[in-house]
């Protein structure tokens, strides 16, 4: 009996400890003191982060105190930052939470993102980038090894893919065209060789008919 309960126990604090871990596996953001006496903790919405799927950032401000900071939406801008593509985005105050704000986008491409806010927070000018990678929040995971049973192109790809097809038709074409511009001319050459043989030389018999008549002999007068 007494080691069915210590049993029972062991499956309850594992249980325990797993629900506090997966959590906190799956909020990885980064938090900073910003302006002195305020804290962002910024993210990712939805975690992991994959290529393709609806996400955004998400932002939580507070002061000290933990106490939240409402109607940033008003003052402070957001955008995210991929290599050298930059896209503005809109924050809204996230429903029934104070201090939380949502950006929403649709991350295309696997890798680091950068979120960057500028602006000001009650007054105290704020410009700071928030960069994925280890230690801060997760980058954007590749949607293919996730995929089964059938892989399907993500967007970058599907992109790629297909501005390849329209290039070799582009090509196909252009090459067309010149044959066609080829053939035409040929035409042209051969149906001007044609006409140029035919072309009526002058009579032989009218010049030797033209010869062999005797000059006129001029009248003498009577004398």
């Amino acid at each position: 009996m007494q080691r069915l309960t210590r049993l029972i126990g062991i499956v309850v604090l594992a249980g325990l400890a797993l629900g506090f871990l997966a959590p906190a596996r799956a909020s990885a953001h980064e938090r900073r003191s910003v302006a002195g006496d305020y804290t962002f903790v910024v993210g990712f919405l939805k975690e992991p982060a994959v290529e393709g799927d609806t996400n955004g950032i998400d932002l939580r401000v507070s002061k000290a105190g933990d106490q939240p900071v409402e109607g940033l939406e008003k003052t402070l801008k957001a955008e995210v930052i991929v290599g050298g593509a930059t896209l503005p985005l809109e924050l809204k105050p996230r429903f029934r939470t104070p201090g939380a704000y949502d950006a929403d986008f649709v991350p295309t491409r696997p890798g680091g993102y950068t979120f960057h806010f500028s602006g000001t927070v009650e007054g105290q000018p704020v410009d700071e980038r928030f960069e994925s990678g280890p230690g801060r929040f997760n980058d954007v995971q590749a949607v293919a090894p996730m995929q089964f049973p059938d892989k399907v192109p993500a967007g970058v790809e599907l992109q790629r893919a297909l501005a390849a097809a329209e290039g070799r038709a582009a090509t196909a074409t252009t090459l067309a065209t010149i044959g066609l511009i080829a053939g035409l001319a040929g035409l042209a050459l051969a149906a001007w060789a044609l006409l140029g043989r035919r072309a009526p030389a002058p009579a032989a018999g009218s010049a030797t008919t033209s010869a062999a008549r005797p000059a006129p002999v001029p009248s003498q007068e009577r004398l």
